[in-house]
């Protein structure tokens, strides 16, 4: 058969090379219609902007319900934690603090320990130690003068108990001071006045006593009246005063026994003034003979001759064993 074009020839042969199953191709099947799904081989059609934009919405709605839950999470954590610490804020850091008074007190109880050890064995005495007391204010000065200069990184503050430590000191020793200026004013006033009386009591004595024999009187007053401005003259001296006297003798060239009896006469003598005397020595002494011859006024001052010269302590090279009287005797 032989057919007019070549067009059935050239669709044939489309057809076979299209649709081949195993190398085998069946016209029947080449001239069958082709029938497609929607979904093959077809693009997908763009959505219409309304649901475009309910679908954003959706998505912004679950973000936010998102961030709302983490939210709320955080703020839950953050409560336990502030109930945790109990609401204290967190230190910042701050820079050290420099306490000015530590070593100044230190230095203070250094020196006040130095003061007072040295006391012991010199004869300034711990009062006067206390009273340089006052010196350790240099150290408080020193210390703060060095913590403004070298501590400027640092924080400076003054510790309170050193800073009474010092001030305890500094007032012990200002009570000391006034103590002491009080007590040294009444110390001058005292021996102004014991000077006083002394001068008075020479010119009594020089009249009552005077003999060629004497050569010296020496009085020693002590004044016990709280009230030292009663003392005008000897008259005014009380019971609890006491008036001590060193008799010297110009002539050693005698006996034990006659060195007694100028004694007594001199006792009988001191008798008129009716002062509370406390002692009476009588020295007499040269080269060759010395006497001496104690007397406490309250018990031996009514003694005999005799009796005073078995009390008289002597040295010398003129002395007899008939000078020397008996003490069992005297007794």
């Amino acid at each position: 058969m032989v057919f007019g074009d070549n067009d059935e020839d050239n669709s044939v042969r489309s057809a076979e090379e299209i649709y081949e199953i195993d190398g085998q191709v069946t016209l029947p099947e080449a001239y069958s219609p082709t029938i497609k799904t929607e979904t093959e081989d077809q693009p997908e059609q763009p959505a219409a902007p309304e649901e475009l934009i309910s679908e954003s919405l959706r998505a912004t709605q679950r973000m936010k319900q998102e961030i709302e839950q983490e939210t709320a999470a955080l703020d839950k954590r953050f409560a336990e934690a502030a109930v945790g610490s109990r609401g204290r804020a967190v230190p910042h850091k701050r820079r050290p603090v420099y306490l000015i008074g530590v070593l100044s007190s230190a230095a203070s109880l250094i020196f006040m320990g130095i003061m007072l050890t040295v006391s012991l064995s010199s004869p300034i005495g711990p009062y006067a130690a206390l009273k340089a007391a006052p010196f350790m204010l240099v150290f408080i000065g020193a210390e703060i003068l060095f913590a403004v200069f070298s501590r400027k990184t640092l924080r400076i503050r003054i510790d309170i108990r050193s800073v009474i430590v010092v001030g305890a000191l500094i007032g012990l020793s200002a009570a000391l001071t006034l103590i002491s200026s009080n007590s040294s004013a009444d110390k001058s006033e005292r021996i102004y006045a014991e000077q006083r009386i002394q001068n008075m009591l020479a010119n009594e004595l020089h009249d009552t006593i005077a003999r060629d024999y004497i050569r010296s009187v020496d009085i020693e007053t002590q004044l016990f009246a709280e009230d030292i401005l009663i003392y005008g003259t000897p008259a005014d001296l009380t019971d609890g005063d006491i008036i001590n006297l060193t008799i010297n003798f110009s002539d050693a060239q005698m006996t034990i026994r006659e060195f007694a009896k100028d004694c007594r006469e001199v006792l009988d003598n001191i008798k008129k003034l009716s002062y509370n005397f406390g002692h009476i020595d009588f020295i007499a002494d040269d080269s060759v003979n010395h006497y001496t011859l104690n007397i406490d006024w309250h018990y031996q001052s009514d003694y005999d001759a005799e009796r005073l010269a078995a009390l008289v302590n002597f040295f010398g090279d003129n002395i007899s064993d008939s000078d020397i009287p008996d003490l069992t005797e005297d007794e």
